[in-house]
């Protein structure tokens, strides 16, 4: 027994490098219950009403701004164009693109009255934001109440896309946050990216449905014309070079907002490129700055815990292997695949409900590069967030 007992004694630097091990899996786990396991638990137990359907239909205003998007529109645009809604229009604004886009919608345009597109020359004025220019030219352009915003290189996954986010509306919530994952390839960096995509969503709609809504995205958005109007647009940050996170970030609010969690809701994002998520994290990265929230704070504490918690592994299992310290090894490896069980059973569900594919053998490889990806995005962007386009 005593000699049992000595396998578990411990110096100063060994029982503080433990203590430190566990206190950051209990970090972790809070992420894990409190945050990543929120949205599919809300899909099991949702808390929107039920839709009334004696009650007149908004009309929506679906706004695409695109440049050099041909191919995209091509693939993407007629499952918007025949979504089963009763009133809406599909607006694109051409934004300076030199392919074939003016001639396929002008085409487009015979065959669906409900489309719209308007042109904006491009140019070559530094001092211009031209994206927040060509998303305030079709905001003015819309007729409908609510607006619904998404990209050339998204397509809804259902028929049903604009009815079911519309249904979420009510008399308080004039924001409805949507889901978008990548579309699956072959290439590592899609995998990492379909992982980062995941944690990201899980984030920002746990916070919302938590009463704290801090971001959506453009790919997947919904609200009423006039909190556009009403936030005076892109006024506050005209000096900025992109700035579609911090609009959400001012419209939305702790009564106003909402999620559709669906999966009739959802939209599928072409991922074929590296440059695509490179552009998507760059967005996020020059934004997240001037959010009026602590969300960025707050999951930068997780993403940093996490981190620290993979090296400390690997610092000791090291030592213990060297030093022959099996009791210390036996509850590193303890702690480790808790936390492993635990987050394979929790994104498991998560990721099987929002389309984001399967992390079984890459789980760990992920989980670990994923703060250093965004640590990357973040240095590489750093001091650039007030260059215009």
């Amino acid at each position: 027994m005593e000699q049992i007992l000595s396998y578990f004694t411990f110096d100063i630097i060994e029982l503080i490098g433990i203590l430190l091990f566990v206190f950051l899996f209990l970090i972790q786990l809070f992420y894990y219950f409190n945050y990543y396991r929120g949205p599919y638990s809300y899909v099991k137990n949702p808390d929107s009403g039920e839709e009334l359907p004696d009650q007149p239909k908004p009309k929506v205003s679906v706004i695409i701004v695109s440049e050099n998007e041909v191919d995209s529109l091509t693939e993407n645009l007629p499952a918007i164009l025949n979504q089963d809604y009763p009133d809406f229009e599909v607006i694109v604004v051409n934004n300076g693109s030199t392919d074939e886009s003016d001639v396929l919608l002008t085409s487009l345009e015979l065959n669906h009255p409900n489309l719209y597109h308007t042109y904006l020359p491009y140019s070559n004025d530094k001092m211009l934001s031209r994206y927040k220019l060509a998303l305030t030219l079709g905001v003015k352009a819309s007729k409908g109440d609510i607006l619904l915003f998404t990209q050339p290189y998204c397509k809804p996954v259902s028929g049903k896309w604009i009815s079911t986010l519309v249904k979420d509306f009510s008399e308080n919530k004039e924001v409805v946050l949507g889901y978008s994952f990548y579309q699956k390839t072959n290439r590592f960096y899609n995998r990492m990216a379909r992982f980062d995509n995941h944690i990201f969503s899980m984030q920002y709609l746990s916070r919302a449905i938590k009463g704290y809504p801090y971001v959506g995205t453009l790919r997947n958005i919904a609200f009423r014309k006039h909190l556009f109007f009403d936030n005076k647009g892109f006024a506050s940050n005209l000096h900025l070079e992109t700035a579609e996170e911090i609009l959400i970030n001012e419209m939305i609010t702790k009564n106003n907002t909402t999620v559709s969690l669906s999966q009739d809701s959802f939209i599928e994002t072409g991922m074929q490129e590296f440059s695509l998520w490179k552009q998507i994290k760059r967005s996020y990265s020059l934004s997240k700055t001037y959010l009026r929230d602590k969300a960025p704070v707050i999951f930068g504490i997780e993403s940093f815990s996490r981190s620290i918690f993979y090296l400390l592994f690997i610092g000791l299992t090291a030592y213990s292997a060297v030093f022959q310290h099996w009791a210390l090894l036996g509850i590193t490896v303890f702690f480790f695949l808790l936390r492993l069980c635990i987050q394979y059973v929790v994104l498991t569900k998560s990721a099987k409900y929002f389309n984001s594919g399967k992390f079984i053998f890459s789980l760990p490889l992920l989980d670990f590069l994923e703060p250093y990806y965004n640590i990357r995005f973040k240095t590489r962007y750093h001091g650039l967030t007030k260059v215009i386009k």
